[in-house]
């Protein structure tokens, strides 16, 4: 499907969605057009035949939260703060429920929205001189965009507490070592890194893989019989799908799997 926004540019490469932030505020940061834009682009995965999703920044800049200049123009900022969080926490609920693995290459700041943003991805690949910080604190305001949801799951409790509320800015190679990303790139190959990754999980089994991300995600929020019963339910739907078919042919008969992503 076509993509015509003013804040992100869209590629579609193969079976991969790639999309770069490129907002018309300073720094990346996230306007209102910007917020309904990624609602849109989010919901579009639900429909969509892509196999994988890659995030990534423009200009060295990943994203640096909201627009704090728009928020100082509100004539009634708490109303219109609660409006973009809202339209962001639907645009991250997709991202996340989408049955598509999701890439994120941070290439410069991650801050605020952008952090949430940046550590949805399954896999956070962080490029040499970026870093990644809460934010929020600076301007006096609590977290949003799933940011205070994922923090402690990645950083355990007393880690989330450190880096949020000492808004502490922390580079690319101790993001990696804290849990906040995968993988520390070259800055000059964190593109071709991006592709590379985005590439191999697109030629994977998608439906195994977006369920798989569902499972471990939703491993949270229920107890563990009933997370079994999830597992047994979705194993048994995903075993009706082409490429469990061809994953079991391809074993038998000693080749690499070709999978369609259906």
């Amino acid at each position: 499907m076509p993509y015509d926004y003013e804040n992100f540019r869209v590629e579609r490469e193969g079976d991969v969605l790639r999309v770069a932030i490129d907002s018309t505020s300073k720094m990346n940061a996230l306007n209102r057009t910007m917020t309904d834009e990624l609602l849109d682009l989010a919901v579009s995965l639900h429909g969509d035949d892509v196999r994988c999703l890659a995030l990534t920044g423009s200009d060295g800049v990943f994203c640096a939260g909201g627009d704090v200049a728009g928020f100082a123009a509100d004539a009634d900022p708490s109303t219109e703060m609660r409006r973009g969080a809202s339209l962001l926490h639907d645009a991250v609920v997709h991202l996340r429920r989408a049955e598509v693995p999701v890439v994120t290459g941070v290439n410069g700041p991650a801050v605020g929205a952008g952090l949430s943003l940046a550590i949805l991805g399954d896999v956070v690949l962080a490029g040499e001189g970026s870093y990644f910080q809460f934010g929020y604190p600076r301007i006096g305001l609590t977290g949003d965009g799933g940011s205070t949801y994922f923090l402690p799951r990645l950083l355990g409790l007393r880690g989330a507490l450190d880096f949020a509320l000492r808004n502490r800015r922390v580079a690319a190679a101790e993001a990696v070592e804290m849990g906040l990303a995968t993988d520390l790139v070259a800055a000059d190959a964190l593109d071709d890194e991006l592709t590379a990754v985005s590439e191999a999980l697109a030629a994977g089994p998608t439906v195994a893989l977006g369920r798989t991300r569902q499972l471990l995600a939703e491993s949270f929020e229920r107890g563990f019989e009933a997370h079994l019963a999830a597992e047994a339910d979705t194993i048994a739907r995903t075993a009706r799908t082409a490429d469990f078919e061809e994953g079991v042919r391809s074993f038998t008969e000693g080749r690499d799997p070709a999978f369609e992503g259906r």
